[in-house]
C-alpha cells in the first residue's frame, strides 16, 4: 500500500507541474514586467488605469513604457492630469484604449472658464489628440431680469460663472433675441470638443466631459481588444509597436498533457493495484506449493476462517432432556449454596424455572441456560461440554 501511495503522489505532482506554466499560458512574454499599469491612487476606477501608450511621467517607470506625447502626471491631490500643448492642463476622467478615446475636464471643476481662457482656440492640431467634432458656443452674462422673461425659462445657467444678481449661459447662437441686448453682455466665444456629431444631448451648461481621440499608435486598440499588452518592438528609438502576451486560442500543450494525465492517473493506479495483488497471489501460491488458483485459494481460506469462528450449540432435544425444576416458596435448591444464576447474576425467586446440567450439576435459570446451550456446547461455569462429559462417564 505504501508503494501505491508513493506512485499516487508522484502522478499528482506531475499534473500540478504541467498546470503551472512558467509563462502564465501566454504566447509571447517579452514585454518587461516593470511596464505595468499605473494609477495615481489605488481608489481609482479601472477607466483611469494608465498603460501604454500613456505613462505617468512623475512615477518611477522607464521612458520606453510610454509613447512620446502621451505623458500624464499626478498632482498633489492624486488627480490624473494631462498637459496639452497650447491648451493647458486638463484632468483625465476616463481612458478607453479600445476606442482610443480620452475624456477630459477642468481640474478646478469649471470647464466653461477653462475653455473661455483659450480665447476660442481650436483643439485640432494642437497635440496628438483631436476632437471628433468641435462645436462653437458663445457665453452670455445676463441680469436676473433677463431670466425672468417667459421666453428664456429653458436656459441652463452655468453655476461656476454665475453670481447672485446675474447668470451666465452658453448658446450655439452668436446673437441673442433682439430687445434684450441691454440685459446681457457677450463674454466670449469658445470651441467645445463634443462626444459625437449628434448635439441634441450635449448639455448647454457644459458640465459634461469633453472627448478627444488619438490615431497613433494605431495598432494598440486591436491588441487591447484581444486582452493583450501593447508596447514597443524594441527600445532603440524606433516607434514601431507590437502586441505582447496574447492569450492562446484553445488549450496549450502543457494543459492538454495535464488533462490527459488527470484522466490516465486513476486508470493507472487501478492497473498497478491489480498487478500488485496478482503478483502477491502468485508468490503466495508458489511459497505454499498449492496448485489452486489465487481466487480459489482465497475463497477456501475465507471459508476455513468462517468455520473456525462458528461454534454450534446443542440440539434442542438434548437441552430439554436436562432436569428442570420450579423454585417453591421455601426456595429449596438443587445446591443450597447456588443462590444466583451464573449467567444473568439474578437471584433465584419462587416460581422461577431452573435447569441443571447433569454432567456437572451446575444450576441456572431455565431461559438463561437454554439460550446459552443453543449457541455454546459447554457449561458457562466449568466450560466443559456436557456431551463430552457424558461420553466419558459412559466409558
Amino acid at each position: 500500500m505504501q508503494i501505491l501511495l508513493k506512485l499516487k503522489i508522484i502522478l499528482y505532482f506531475l499534473i500540478f507541474s504541467f498546470l503551472t506554466p512558467t509563462n502564465c499560458g501566454y504566447a509571447n512574454s517579452r514585454t518587461p514586467d516593470y511596464c505595468l499599469p499605473q494609477v495615481c491612487s489605488y481608489n481609482e476606477p479601472i477607466s483611469r488605469y494608465v498603460q501604454f501608450p500613456f505613462m505617468i511621467t512623475n512615477d518611477s517607470m522607464p521612458s520606453f513604457c510610454g509613447y512620446p506625447g502621451f505623458d500624464l502626471l499626478c498632482n498633489n491631490h492624486d488627480k490624473l492630469l494631462i498637459n496639452l500643448p497650447k491648451l493647458g492642463v486638463f484632468s483625465v476622467e476616463e481612458i478607453n484604449y479600445i476606442k482610443q478615446e480620452l475624456w477630459l475636464n477642468d481640474p478646478n471643476n469649471c470647464l466653461p472658464r477653462k475653455l473661455l481662457s483659450l480665447n476660442g482656440s481650436s483643439f485640432v492640431g494642437k497635440s496628438l489628440f483631436n476632437p471628433v467634432l468641435e462645436q462653437d458656443y458663445w457665453l452670455f452674462n445676463c441680469s436676473n431680469d433677463f431670466f425672468s422673461s417667459f421666453d428664456y425659462l429653458s436656459v441652463e445657467i452655468i453655476g461656476c460663472l454665475s453670481g447672485k444678481n446675474y447668470g451666465v449661459f452658453a448658446s450655439p447662437l452668436d446673437k441673442i433675441v433682439k430687445g434684450n441686448s441691454s440685459l446681457c453682455s457677450k463674454l466670449g466665444h469658445i470651441k467645445v470638443p463634443t462626444g459625437s456629431y449628434d448635439l441634441k444631448d450635449f448639455p448647454l451648461n457644459l458640465r459634461g466631459d469633453i472627448k478627444l481621440t488619438w490615431s497613433q499608435p494605431y495598432e494598440c486598440w486591436k491588441c487591447y481588444m484581444k486582452n493583450g499588452r501593447c508596447g514597443f518592438k524594441n527600445y532603440g528609438g524606433n516607434l514601431d509597436v507590437e502586441c505582447f502576451n496574447l492569450p492562446r486560442n484553445g488549450l496549450s500543450k502543457p494543459a492538454i498533457i495535464a488533462i490527459a494525465l488527470a484522466f490516465a492517473a486513476p486508470l493507472g493506479l487501478v492497473s498497478i493495484s491489480i498487478i500488485y495483488y496478482v503478483i502477491k497471489a502468485v508468490i503466495y501460491r508458489r511459497s505454499h506449493g498449492s496448485g489452486v488458483t489465487p481466487a480459489i485459494a482465497l475463497q477456501d481460506n475465507t471459508h476455513t476462517q468462517l468455520q473456525s469462528v462458528i461454534v454450534h450449540g446443542l440440539d434442542r432435544s438434548i437441552i430439554e432432556s436436562y432436569p428442570k425444576v420450579v423454585v417453591g416458596s421455601s426456595r429449596r435448591l438443587p445446591k443450597p449454596d447456588d443462590l444466583h444464576c451464573p449467567i444473568c447474576l439474578g437471584e433465584y425467586l419462587p416460581k422461577e424455572s431452573l435447569r441443571t446440567i447433569p454432567s456437572c450439576s451446575h444450576c441456572f435459570h431455565a431461559e438463561c441456560i437454554d439460550e446459552w446451550l443453543q449457541l455454546n456446547a459447554s457449561c458457562p461455569v466449568c466450560r466443559n461440554s456436557p456431551l463430552r462429559i457424558s461420553q466419558n462417564n459412559d466409558v
